[in-house]
C-alpha cells in the first residue's frame, strides 16, 4: 500500500504519496526545479529531485527520508549536528556555483549581490532532514535565490546558533555559548565565511521582516497570520539582541 502523509508547514500544506511529495507551486517553481536538477547533476543529493507537476498544478519532488525537527531539541544541540548542517550547506552552495539563472527567472525573494551562489533562503532546522543525529538534506527551496554565501549562512547561524534573545522560546545558551556555536558552524562551513557573518544577521532578519510584511500586504494569509502572532516583533527583538551582544559574539571567532 502506498504511504500517504500530510505535512503542515508555516506556509504550505504538502502531501506525501510514497516516494514523492506534492507541494503547491509558485511562479518561482520552474526556476527552482532547474536549480534542483542542477544540484543533483553536480553531485549534491541532499535536496529533493524534481518530478514535474500533477494534474492540479502542484509541483512534485522526491521525498527525503528522515526526521525534520520543528526546533533544536536538546538531543540536536550537539556539535555533530551543528557542523553537519554547516558542511551540508557548503556542499549545496558549491554545487550551485555553476548554475546560471535565466533573465526571466522569477524568485520569490530579491536577488542579493554579489550573487556568488544559489542561496537556499530558509536554511533552518525545520527545513533540515536528520538521520542518526546528522543533517543529511535540506527541503523547501521556495525562497531560493542568487546571493552571497554569507547571506545564507547568516540565517542558518541565526537558527542553528541560535542567535536569539532569551524572550525567544527557541533560544538557548548564553551569548558566549551562542558565539562559540556560530564560530563552530562557520569553521565547518569553510574560510569563505567568518566573524563578519555576525554583522550580516541583523540585515538578514530585517529583510525577512520586510518580506513578511510585503507578502501580508499582497493578501498572503499565512504571512498575515505570522505577523498577527507576533513573528515580526520577535525577529525585531532578536535584531536588537544580536546588535547588543555583537562584540561578545565576534570574540568567539578569536583564537583562544
Amino acid at each position: 500500500m502506498t504511504e500517504r502523509q500530510e505535512f503542515r508547514g508555516g506556509v504550505n500544506v504538502v502531501r506525501r504519496h510514497g516516494d514523492v511529495v506534492h507541494r503547491p507551486a509558485s511562479p518561482a517553481t520552474p526556476a527552482i526545479h532547474r536549480l534542483l536538477r542542477h544540484l543533483h547533476d553536480h553531485g549534491f543529493h541532499g535536496a529533493p529531485e524534481p518530478r514535474g507537476f500533477d494534474s492540479e498544478g502542484n509541483e512534485i519532488v522526491t521525498f527525503l527520508d528522515g526526521e525534520v525537527p520543528d526546533a533544536l531539541t536538546p538531543d540536536l544541540r550537539t556539535r555533530e549536528f551543528l557542523t553537519s548542517a554547516a558542511t551540508l550547506l557548503r556542499r549545496l552552495h558549491d554545487a550551485s556555483v555553476t548554475f546560471r539563472p535565466l533573465p526571466d527567472d522569477h524568485w520569490l525573494v530579491p536577488v542579493r549581490q554579489p550573487a556568488e551562489v544559489m542561496c537556499h533562503g530558509d536554511a533552518a532546522q525545520y527545513n533540515c532532514v536528520v538521520k542518526g543525529g546528522r543533517a543529511v538534506g535540506f527541503i523547501d527551496f521556495d525562497c531560493a535565490h542568487p546571493g552571497p554565501r554569507s547571506w545564507d549562512v547568516a540565517y542558518a547561524v541565526y537558527r542553528f546558533g541560535p542567535l536569539q534573545g532569551p524572550d525567544n522560546p527557541e533560544s538557548f545558551g548564553t551569548p558566549q555559548e551562542q558565539g562559540r556555536r556560530v564560530a563552530d558552524f562557520c569553521r565547518a562551513y569553510g574560510p569563505e565565511v567568518g566573524a563578519e557573518v555576525v554583522d550580516v544577521v541583523p540585515d538578514r532578519l530585517q529583510a525577512l521582516i520586510d518580506f513578511m510584511r510585503d507578502q501580508a500586504g499582497q493578501g498572503n494569509e499565512a504571512f498575515q497570520r505570522h505577523i498577527a502572532e507576533g513573528h515580526a516583533e520577535l525577529y525585531a527583538a532578536d535584531i536588537r539582541y544580536v546588535r547588543a551582544h555583537h562584540d561578545i559574539l565576534r570574540a568567539a571567532f578569536e583564537p583562544s
